[in-house]
């Protein structure tokens, strides 16, 4: 049997460790859930977030919140840079969904390999040192890195489903995602909505790989792999729910890191694999809860700012 302050410490590692899972999986999920693409490009935007980071801190010299502001300005920049030089550009030219697929593995790729080239291929972190103060709480070890990960990533999608709940921007971007072409119709910028989707994705993979890159050391590779475990948890949790995304990426980052109890630590990234082919073979329209749906022609009248009733309607 196992001793149950193991089994209850690394739960609590598990979880806490799921916050850059988190993310990851709410970045694709809401690039997906408005735009309708498959963005292999976050792995490109993730890898840029790290290295800006890294640099700041290691090569500038500057405090860890410094660095987070520089990497967030960056990461900001590049996610601007992707929509309307690339992803705008191809809808412009009306290729296809498999032609966009590919450029984002190229973009993905052309990335990590001017990283590997810039800072080589030895794994880095962002502070020279990932070993952080722990406090007992009873039995169980909490780092002082356990509690700010949790709670800026708990404020990070809180802050997000709020956006979308409340503000006429976020609303905006639910009527796009339901039906692009009708929200046109009502005055929706299509153009304005989509960046706003992948700046907003690019604020949460900045901060997740900032989290992850003052805990565990990072390769030009690293964030691809990272970025197949979102995917995993955005098909899993159904596409277009982001708390579906949110749900399953905890789920599926407890279970990882907790399969230390059953299984030898070398073969937990190849549950990543296990994942995914689960996912796409099993569960390719995720694991879907009864939910109320809010019909898009009651959501786009609310986000039009409840226009004047035309004379058909006073009939």
């Amino acid at each position: 049997m196992f001793d149950a302050t193991i089994v209850l410490q690394i739960l609590w590692t598990s979880l806490a460790t799921a916050t850059y899972y988190v993310l990851f999986a709410t970045a694709f999920a809401l690039v997906l859930k408005v735009t309708r693409l498959f963005n292999f490009a976050q792995a490109a935007i993730m890898t840029i977030a790290f290295y800006t980071a890294f640099v700041g801190v290691q090569w500038l010299k500057w405090p860890g919140w410094a660095a987070f502001v520089l990497m967030m300005v960056v990461t900001l920049a590049a996610s601007y840079a992707l929509e309307r030089i690339g992803f705008e550009a191809l809808r412009r030219r009306g290729v296809s969904v498999m032609f966009v697929f590919v450029f984002t593995f190229i973009v993905s790729e052309f990335i990590a390999y001017l990283a590997m080239l810039i800072f080589g291929t030895w794994p880095q972190t962002v502070f020279p040192m990932i070993f952080w103060p722990v406090t007992l709480v009873g039995n169980i070890a909490i780092s002082a890195w356990d509690l700010p990960a949790i709670g800026s990533t708990v404020a990070a999608i809180a802050a997000l489903f709020a956006f979308m709940r409340f503000t006429r921007l976020g609303q905006f971007m639910v009527g796009v995602a339901d039906n692009p072409d009708l929200a046109e119709l009502y005055g929706i910028n299509r153009r304005l909505v989509f960046l706003l989707a992948m700046l907003i994705a690019g604020a949460l993979v900045a901060l997740g790989m900032f989290l992850y890159g003052t805990r565990a050391q990072v390769l030009p590779q690293t964030a691809l792999s990272l970025m197949l475990f979102a995917v995993a948890a955005t098909i899993i949790g159904g596409i277009g729910n982001l708390g579906g995304a949110v749900a399953a990426a905890v789920i599926l980052g407890v279970i990882q890191n907790a399969s230390i109890l059953v299984i030898p630590s070398e073969w937990q990234g190849f549950l990543l694999y296990v994942f995914l082919f689960l996912a796409i073979v099993f569960f390719p329209n995720g694991l879907r809860l009864p939910r109320r749906r809010e019909r898009f022609g009651s959501a786009t009248r609310k986000i039009a700012g409840e226009e004047a009733s035309t004379p058909e309607s006073r009939g």
